[in-house]
Formats: structure tokens, sequence, C-alpha cells
């Protein structure tokens, strides 16, 4: 069981497995580089007062807590009400990520997920009835490409290893790094940051046990090991989506992944019309002596011969044309 070592907030995310993942970023190309010239600070976490705990105080729930809190996030924003969800929606999908026989009346098969199976549950089974489109994973050392796309998407999944030193820094709300031994895997998910360049310094947001809790970047750098976008059927017809995602290169790095079509398709672009040909003009009696001494000049067998005559009428058909 993943209780860490506190009463009140359990751990729970397990080694990566390491497979083959969809990619988002910008050195493959699947972001646009539009939005990931993001603005200094990003606060999604606003609009919402509560967040959801989902069990998390006692099992290893917190990669399916972390779910929760992300469509609660995209409610909110994107549907502009933001949902609240229950426990038994929270186990429903830990059972899905392998724990098939847990019971949290006793603790049973309480094993943690691995995040990136957590996700492929997601796509096979949804979540409170929503299914996702995709996942991809962002390269964890580029903060640059997190917080981009934390700008686009609203949010995504971290998988930090948490020290025994965040287990005290918790109730200041800012875990930084310190080293001391190690308290374990931890799924938490951001929505919130700020730049050197913004009004709270190099902090980034997460919520972890329905608290709002930042994070240095010494403490990302050091601690968080995977980056999750969980990609949801409303955020396709956003402006953000729509100018910071290249969905044609995103489509098709999934189609070489998976084997199948990606479930969106990209718009086609619009062939523009043909221009017409325009229909040749009537030779002028200038354009006719041109024509000629231009045949004469390219074939006798002495061009230096014909070139003054050329030479004349190459002058005349400039003058005519204006040139």
């Amino acid at each position: 069981m993943y209780s860490g070592r506190s009463r009140t907030r359990a751990l729970g995310v397990r080694p990566a497995k390491g497979a083959p993942a969809l990619l988002l970023g910008r050195a493959n190309g699947t972001l646009t580089g539009v939005t990931p010239a993001h603005s200094p600070a990003a606060d999604h976490f606003a609009m919402i007062t509560s967040w959801i705990l989902g069990g998390n105080n006692q099992f290893g729930t917190c990669g399916p807590t972390s779910v929760a809190n992300m469509r609660r996030l995209v409610t909110a924003y994107l549907l502009g009400n933001a949902a609240w969800f229950t426990d038994d929606q929270v186990f429903d999908l830990y059972r899905r990520s392998g724990n098939p026989h847990f019971d949290p009346a006793t603790g049973a098969d309480d094993n943690g997920v691995d995040m990136q199976t957590m996700c492929e549950a997601l796509m096979s089974g949804g979540f409170a009835g929503v299914k996702p489109v995709c996942f991809a994973q962002v390269d964890a050392s580029n903060l640059d490409d997190v917080r981009a796309c934390i700008e686009i998407f609203g949010s995504v999944l971290l998988g930090v290893t948490l020290d025994d030193a965040q287990n005290a820094q918790t109730d200041d709300g800012y875990w930084h790094y310190v080293s001391s031994p190690v308290w374990g895997g931890h799924a938490i998910m951001s929505g919130r940051y700020a730049d050197p360049a913004g009004v709270t310094n190099d902090r980034t947001g997460v919520i972890s046990w329905q608290l709002v809790v930042d994070t240095s970047d010494d403490f990302l750098s050091h601690q968080c090991d995977q980056v999750w976008v969980v990609i949801w059927p409303e955020h396709l017809g956003t402006k953000e989506f729509q100018e910071g995602v290249s969905l044609p290169t995103l489509s098709a790095d999934y189609t070489a992944l998976t084997g199948k079509s990606f479930p969106v398709q990209p718009e086609p672009q619009p062939v523009p019309d043909p221009q017409p040909t325009p229909a040749p003009g009537v030779p002028t009696a200038i354009d006719l002596a041109l024509g000629k001494d231009l045949h004469a000049w390219l074939t006798h067998p002495n061009r230096w011969g014909r070139a003054a005559a050329l030479r004349r009428s190459g002058l005349d058909w400039l003058d005519q044309e204006g040139l």
C-alpha cells in the first residue's frame, strides 16, 4: 500500500514503464511554436476553489485523482461549469489502471499506477463517461515546452519523486529541492506557472491532496520524471489548440505509432483556383519583325552577321513595350 509516511498524504506512482508514446514538443513539430512563446504567467486554478481528494489521503490513487482534477479544470474553463467527481469514479479508473481488485473497505490491491498504463485505460474506458482524443508525453526537462502545454491545454499531469523534504514543505505550500531521503512516486496536476519575468518568480503550481502547492524550477529539474498531456474533445475547437498544435504532424505521428487513423482528421487545406492562362494577343508589326530577326539570328550559321538587325528589332520592341 502506497501510504507514505503521513496518515493524510498517500503516494501512488510506480516507475514509468517506458513504452513508446506519442510526443508533444517543438523539436518534433507537434507544437507549432506559436503558443510556446507563452505569456510570463498563466493561472488556470483561479476559477476553482475546491479540489477532489479521491481517497488519496489513504490510498495510492493520486493518478486517477489528478485526472479527476484535470477534468474539473477542463469543464470549468471550456464548458463553463466545474464538474465534481466522486471517489467511486476515481476508484473505477484506479481499478482499470492495474488494480482490478482494489477494495477501499480493506485496502486490498492498492498498488499505485504506472501513469502511461493509466492513460491507456483512459483511452479505452474514459473517465466519467468521456474518452480523451489521445494522450502524449512531453520532455520533462524542457520547462518551456511544459509551460507551453499548460497554456495550450490548461493543465498537464506530472509524475514526480517526492523526498522527505516535501512532506514537511507541503504545509508551507512550496516544494523546492533539498537533498533528503526518497519518500516515493506521486502524481499531480499542474495548471499554473510563472516564468522568472512573471509576478510569482519561477513557481509552477500543482494540485496535491486537495491543496494548491507551488513548486520551484529546481524541484522540477531534480524531481519531475514524467509529464503527460491528455487531449480531451473540448480542446479541439479552442484557439490555443488550433494555433499551438500542428494537427497534421500530430496525426501522422499517431498513425505511425498506433497504425490507426487519428480520431480527428486535419481540415483539408483549400486548393486555390487555377489561374486562367491569358489568351495570346495579336502580334504587332514590331513583334513580327523581332520574331523574324530573332529566328534568323538563331538559325544563321554566321550569327554575328545578323546581330545588328536583331539589335534594331529588339530596341524597337522594348520601346513599344515601354521597357
